[in-house]
């Protein structure tokens, strides 16, 4: 069944909304290693070592525009931290894909057949 165009485009910005929370998230937990004191990163630190604006940083923040993978996977080295992080608060990490039910579907089927023979 497919979803109406509408509900898409609101489930895209949700998605991309609550990835910019965790990269604002991530600019303001950092910890210096020495003192063990927080620290702020910010919006143009980033930038820079992406070289993008802090403009940019500020619209991938707010969820006002997509983010490539390329950008999430250069902001998760800067930031050091895992890609995973900023995916595991969506509202779809939980969520099996399709190819996660086919992969299911898949190994019990093998399971099926080790088990005849």
């Amino acid at each position: 069944m497919k979803e109406d165009k509408p509900n898409v485009f609101k489930r895209d910005i949700e998605f991309y909304r609550a990835i910019g929370k965790k990269i604002k998230e991530a600019r303001k937990t950092n910890v210096n290693q020495f003192t063990g004191k927080q620290f702020l990163i910010t919006q143009t630190k980033v930038a820079k070592a992406i070289n993008t604006t802090f403009q940019q940083i500020q619209k991938y923040e707010k969820g006002e525009n997509r983010i490539p993978l390329i950008r999430l996977f250069e902001i998760s080295q800067y930031l050091k931290k895992p890609i995973s992080y900023f995916l595991q608060d969506t509202k779809f990490a939980d969520k099996p894909t399709e190819a996660d039910n086919f992969n299911k579907a898949f190994e019990e089927a093998i399971d099926k057949m080790e088990g005849s023979l």
